[in-house]
């Protein structure tokens, strides 16, 4: 991994911050079952963009996958790392039609029940469709897999937000390193698997820090999402980033 600039530490990177914020958003669901809770870079439309690059890249069989396709409605896997409200999870069901296993991971308990909840509701009212039982969220801290564990391989995982809140921990994790010094291998060898895409969405990084972190034995740069380009004092940039990267091996 190429050195990236550390952030400053944040009560954002902690995990109390987390199960804090979604026990509230719980509490307000429990009361106004209308309320979901949080969509993360919604003012940005960050959401909407990637899953429209999903709809574009998902074929309609596995056996017409391909390069440009290598999505499919009928097979594909998909992990949502750090599933907040489980928002994006259930999009890839009712948007992009991935009828395979969907699974939305978060290390914050109340998160995970929370997106229950929710799940359960949708089912219930017909809002998602899940006749196999397909769509699961579970409490998995990913940085502290045991060295042995089998890596199950997801042909997509997507990150909007949590490799930025793991950044602002500057506290070692495991082996004396932070966050995110272990996230690449983490996500190599535990969550991707071979020929599977990880898109990472960034508030807080530059696709070209992006570029620059996930430079990373068996993970190649695949894809980008272009965003609006903003100008001030003379410097071209964009608020939002969206870069997948394809594990080769």
């Amino acid at each position: 991994m190429d050195k990236v600039e550390e952030l400053n530490s944040s009560k954002l990177g902690t995990r109390k911050y987390w199960d804090d914020f979604y026990a509230l958003e719980q509490n307000n669901f429990i009361e106004n079952s209308d309320d979901e809770g949080e969509i993360w870079f919604a003012d940005a439309d960050a959401e909407d963009k990637v899953i429209d690059f999903l709809i574009d890249h998902t074929a309609s069989s596995e056996e017409s996958t391909n390069r440009d396709f290598p999505f499919s409605k009928s097979s594909t896997t998909a992990l949502d790392l750090g599933a907040g409200n489980g928002h994006l999870i259930f999009r890839l069901r009712s948007e992009c039609g991935f009828m395979a296993k969907l699974c939305g991971i978060d290390y914050a308990e109340t998160s995970v029940t929370f997106a229950n909840r929710i799940l359960a509701k949708k089912v219930k009212k017909g809002d998602i469709e899940d006749p196999e039982n397909n769509i699961s969220f579970s409490c998995v801290d990913f940085l502290n897999f045991p060295e042995d564990k089998v890596n199950e391989g997801w042909d997509l995982v997507l990150d909007k937000g949590t490799l930025d809140a793991i950044a602002l921990n500057n506290d070692p994790v495991r082996d004396g390193k932070t966050g995110v010094q272990l996230y690449p291998a983490a996500v190599r060898d535990y969550l991707v698997k071979v020929d599977g895409i990880i898109m990472i969405t960034s508030c807080n990084f530059t696709e070209a820090e992006l570029l620059k972190l996930m430079n990373f034995e068996g993970l190649e740069a695949w894809e980008t999402i272009k965003y609006p380009i903003y100008e001030f004092g003379g410097v071209k940039g964009q608020s939002i980033s969206s870069v997948a990267f394809k594990r080769v091996k």
